[in-house]
């Protein structure tokens, strides 16, 4: 039977987390539509013979590559170019899914013919045993939008974790995410934006988002370690952005939105460093190639203030800054 679906689930130092993760995509009606990619990205436990033992119990399903570590990219640049299925999924090994709702989408795909599906997530807040669930329904009640309607609707940029993508658009243009990076969910959900031309919204939650854990790439202390990976991703956006001929005013709009939202952050990797006297300098600097680079960008207020005080605030918000996030 044709592959409807293809789950592919990066892992690296996994073991701990598949045993949880694969059953929550292999718990449901139809499992001979959905092909489950592992991409073991060279890990130092036993993560692959954990995939190998859920592949001696699913054949049909499960598909294994196991290969030197390169990063988050790597994984999914790996998982495309295999890919059999109608629509392409990313799903982290450390998440998981609404087994369920799964079924449910996976029939909804089979008789879908839009280059994109996007679907409600749960971010699941695992420090403060929390839930709560991303939403980005439309207002109108369509079967099939335009993809700018659709972004005119919901006034952003759906992130990874709702996302289903034909996967003939991926592999027939070559879309290419980052290796050895770590940020690159943010060129995923940006490279194929010129060959989506219609999108539909699917209405149940299926990814489950973890959040909280202080090892997490997305966790302040990550980003200070990791400052030159979330620079380069940026700057790829910024390249995407300059490159990308006769892009519609929703979708310039929201790129920009989302590129000044990733030099924000950028600015309080700068500003929650210990070595403040460096870090002002080497703000300083990124500031200048940023002008260079991207004239659109929507300054936050933080950036703002630095500029209008030639820098001179830097210290300040940089100690503002950090005992705010002790309290919070």
């Amino acid at each position: 039977m044709n592959k409807i679906l293809t789950i592919t689930v990066p892992s690296y130092n996994a073991e701990s987390y598949l045993l949880e993760t694969i059953p929550t995509m292999l718990s449901i009606s139809n499992p001979e539509k959905l092909e489950i990619i592992i991409v073991n990205d060279g890990s130092k436990d036993n993560t692959l013979a954990v995939a190998q033992q859920l592949k001696e119990n699913y054949p049909e399903t499960i598909v294994i590559v196991d290969k030197e570590n390169g990063g988050h990219g790597s994984t999914i640049n790996s998982g495309i170019k295999i890919a059999t299925g109608k629509y392409f999924k990313v799903v982290d090994a450390d998440d998981w899914i609404e087994s369920k709702n799964l079924s449910e989408l996976i029939d909804y795909l089979e008789k879908c013919n839009d280059d994109e599906v996007i679907s409600p997530f749960v971010k699941v807040y695992t420090d403060k045993n929390t839930e709560e669930i991303y939403s980005y329904k439309p207002t109108l009640n369509q079967k099939t939008y335009q993809y700018d309607d659709f972004l005119s609707e919901i006034n952003e940029l759906p992130k990874m974790h709702a996302i289903c993508i034909k996967t003939e658009i991926l592999q027939e243009n070559n879309i290419q995410i980052d290796e050895n990076c770590f940020y690159v969910d943010l060129e995923y959900n940006v490279f194929p934006m010129p060959y989506i031309k219609t999108i539909s919204y699917f209405e149940l939650p299926i990814y489950c988002y973890r959040l909280g854990s202080p090892t997490q790439s997305v966790s302040m202390s990550s980003y200070i370690k990791n400052i030159k990976m979330h620079e380069k991703v940026l700057f790829a956006l910024i390249h995407f952005y300059n490159s990308y001929q006769n892009i519609s005013d929703i979708q310039g709009k929201l790129l920009e939105s989302l590129i000044s939202g990733v030099i924000d952050t950028h600015a309080n990797i700068f500003l929650s460093r210990s070595d403040v006297k460096s870090s002002k300098q080497e703000f300083i600097d990124f500031i200048y190639r940023i002008d260079e680079a991207f004239h659109k960008a929507r300054e936050g207020r933080k950036i703002r203030l630095l500029r209008m005080s030639n820098f001179n605030l830097f210290y300040i918000l940089s100690f503002y800054l950090k005992v705010r996030n002790s309290l919070f």
